[in-house]
């Protein structure tokens, strides 16, 4: 045997080993979401495309001004609302996307039942706000759930019809569109959605698996004729919530006149009475377009020939007319930029629109009539005089110092603000100074210009501040003028002269007047003609009560027709109908709302406004009499002497009527009633001393201070009255006759 060997000795160095870091593995889960939008714009065909400029997400245009897209990979098409527009190839499909936003578990299936057998399918968004899983070591990877739609048809049994299944990663959410098609149908389907994958209920695992929406589809391609279409598809990712979608674009097209150019705003020739269709925003053409479109106005009603079209045009022409901008420019008066979203009552959304151009609308004798505060055609439709007038009564009205404003707080729309409604103020200096600060709020509807919105509130205000109103009743000539028309007023009785009658004779130029005026060469002599218009001709010469005329009248005066004078010192009284109402066969009642031409320039440019002289009666108080005297004298009045008392005083100009009063000795005023002489009998005084007094009224009812006689000291009856002698009473039918004597 050799010899033994040594034993081998190892060994190792001692501790713990080092521990292994979790892994997490990236997100493999990545959901793109495609918005597609279809908006109906308007109805009927509108005019022209519309820019990436133009269309705009959360105020926020596709193109800026230098080109460049703010949002990438957005696609657009649009669609003009013609009859023959092709179909949007984006949307192939008709669909309508119900929120639903409920977690699916396993235990618990998610049903609903559709009941619209038009439709071809069905699509379900299901949403995963995380799906990770964390296992023993700490690694964070995927997860997988599997999942099922059944689909019942006609109450029959469920049929599976998609099984699917998620796998992978996500921690900022998920999301998965699945369209399932639909089979026949005569009563409806019931849908039912499935989690196959039981729910972990673990801490290591987020599974939470939520049904977002569902979307019934129509496979259809629709052409939605006469509706203006935009269609917008873009990546959902770039906005938290749905973005509102604007469009800046020209509207539909509208029936205006033949001759009229929309873009320049120009009528050439004489207008022949026939449309075309076009592109507008003259308030006026908007409006008649409304009352004739059988399709959403009120065509089926109102036929074109029923609406006065003339007159139309004449405010269209207003509307268009260009007036200052307030920087350097000018602009066109009137502009109606409004979007209707739904419906509303007729006749109020007529008005809101005629308020635009300051107008009515009103039915009246069969038609529909336009009118517009503008200047008239003519400067006035019909006189009335106290000639023509029942009684010769003319009364006049106006409103409460509470209904009267000085500052106008005007809405509207700022184009600068993303059409926002912003609020401009109008302040009258004049009326602020006599009302005090007294603000209206007016919503100015369709309107999107400062300027503009300074202009209704200026002419709110002087209307407002013109509230003289007349009304009288008169007999079948009534019926001429209509609400809107211009009439002039002459009342002798408050211009404090005659300056309205009647025609006595007419030959040719010359017409004669049935009473003595003050007329004379260079005024003006309006004329109801036969036709029953009224025109004005300028007096070339006076003799008398013959007045010759510059210019004969369009059509020969005849006699009992009436006239008035309009003078330089003293103008007609100019009222615009309110309104006109029968109050009695062959009789009238007509009011009007004074009348100041001048305005108009005051609102457009800033003029001076003109105060028609309207009476030469002062207006300021009258002065009161210069003296006022007291005497006595007696009479006998079978065969007792009375005593009586005269107060005198001289007349005072201006003046119409007195009042006057008197009291004996300490004794209370005793007043007379109002007279228009200037002395006054108290007959059966007694003796005492005696105080009178005096004051003027003018044609406006307005008095002077009073003016005291001197204390008079008057001759009279002494002491108290006798005691009677006797006193007698006579049974009669159904009364006592009572006699009594006097020492």
């Amino acid at each position: 045997m050799g010899p033994e060997l040594p034993p081998e000795i190892a060994g190792a160095k001692g501790g713990s080993s080092k521990p292994k870091t979790p892994v997490e593995a990236p997100d493999s889960l990545r959901s793109t979401n495609i918005a597609k939008i279809l908006l109906a714009v308007g109805e009927g065909e509108f005019e022209g495309t519309p820019t990436a400029k133009d269309i705009y997400l959360d105020n926020t245009p596709l193109q800026d001004a230098s080109g460049n897209m703010n949002f990438p990979g957005v696609k657009w098409e649009w669609r003009r609302g013609t009859v023959e527009q092709s179909y949007i190839q984006g949307i192939p499909a008709v669909e309508s996307e119900t929120s639903v936003n409920v977690e699916l578990r396993s235990g618990t299936p998610w049903t609903r039942t559709l009941s619209n057998t038009q439709l071809s399918a069905v699509r379900l968004r299901f949403s995963w706000p995380r799906l990770v899983k964390q296992d023993s070591k700490g690694n964070t990877n995927g997860y997988t759930i599997e999942y099922a739609i059944d689909i019942a048809t006609d109450g029959g049994a469920f049929v599976e019809s998609h099984r699917g299944a998620v796998s992978g990663k996500t921690t900022n959410g998920y999301q998965r569109s699945v369209r399932v098609d639909l089979p026949d149908a005569t009563s409806g389907w019931v849908m039912r959605v499935r989690r196959i994958t039981p729910n972990a209920n673990s801490g290591t695992i987020a599974d939470t698996m939520t049904i977002a929406a569902y979307t019934e589809i129509i496979d259809e391609k629709l052409r939605y004729p006469n509706t203006a279409l935009l269609y917008i598809q873009f990546d959902a990712e770039q906005f938290q919530n749905i973005p509102s979608v604007t469009v800046k674009c020209k509207g539909r097209r509208w029936p205006v006149p033949s001759n009229y150019d929309p873009i320049n705003r120009t009528y050439t020739g004489t207008w022949d009475g026939t449309f075309k269709q076009a592109w507008t925003n003259n308030p006026a053409f908007v409006t008649y377009g409304l009352c004739v479109e059988d399709r959403f106005g009120l065509g089926k009603r109102i036929k074109s020939w029923m609406v006065d079209k003339w007159e139309m045009y004449r405010i269209a022409q207003y509307c268009d007319q260009l007036v200052p901008d307030g920087v350097g420019g000018q602009e066109p008066r009137f502009l109606c930029d409004m979007n209707l979203q739904g419906k509303a009552e007729a006749w109020t959304l007529l008005r809101d629109l005629s308020a635009i151009y300051r107008g009515m609308v009103y039915w009246a004798q069969g038609s529909l009539f336009m009118q517009a505060d503008m200047p008239r055609a003519q400067d006035f439709d019909y006189v009335f005089t106290r000639a023509n007038v029942i009684n010769g009564e003319f009364t006049y009205g106006g409103a409460e110092r509470s209904t009267h404003y000085s500052r106008a707080l005007v809405s509207y729309d700022n184009p600068a603000n993303n059409y926002d409604t912003d609020v401009i103020p109008v302040t009258d200096v004049a009326l602020q100074r006599r009302y005090q600060d007294r603000p209206i709020e007016i919503s100015a509807i369709g309107c999107t210009r400062a300027s503009e919105a300074q202009r209704r509130g200026k002419w709110a205000l002087l209307s407002n501040n013109q509230d003289r109103t007349v009304t009288f009743r008169t007999g079948m000539e009534g019926r001429i003028p209509l609400p809107g028309h211009v009439i002039p007023v002459a009342d002798e009785l408050l211009s404090g002269r005659p300056n309205g009658g009647r025609i006595s004779a007419a030959a040719g130029r010359v017409v004669t007047l049935d009473r003595d005026t003050q007329v004379k060469p260079g005024d003006r002599l309006i004329i109801n003609l036969p036709n029953g218009s009224a025109q004005g001709r300028t007096v070339q010469s006076v003799n008398g009560r013959a007045v010759t005329v510059t210019t004969a009248y369009s059509v020969p005066p005849e006699p009992e027709l009436q006239w008035a004078i309009d003078a330089s010192d003293l103008a007609v009284q100019l009222f615009r109908v309110l309104k006109t109402s029968r109050t009695a066969e062959g009789e009238y009642e007509i009011t009007g709302l004074e009348f100041n031409p001048s305005k108009f320039a005051a609102i457009d440019t800033g003029a001076k406004l003109q105060e028609r002289p309207i009476s030469v009666i002062p207006i300021t108080v009258v002065p009161p009499p210069a003296s006022v005297t007291l005497s006595s004298a007696s009479v006998v009045s079978q065969g007792i002497a009375v005593s009586t008392m005269t107060i005198d005083w001289p007349a005072v100009q201006g003046a119409v009527a007195y009042d006057v009063e008197w009291r004996k000795d300490d004794g209370n005023w005793v007043r007379l009633q109002r007279v228009g002489t200037t002395s006054v009998d108290v007959v059966g005084i007694y003796a005492g001393a005696y105080l009178a007094r005096v004051r003027a009224v003018s044609a406006f009812d307005i008095t002077s201070m009073w003016r005291d006689s001197m204390l008079t000291e008057l001759k009279g009856k002494e002491g108290l009255p006798p005691a009677v002698t006797f006193l007698t009473a006579t049974s009669e039918l159904f009364a006592i006759r009572l006699k009594w004597g006097l020492p």
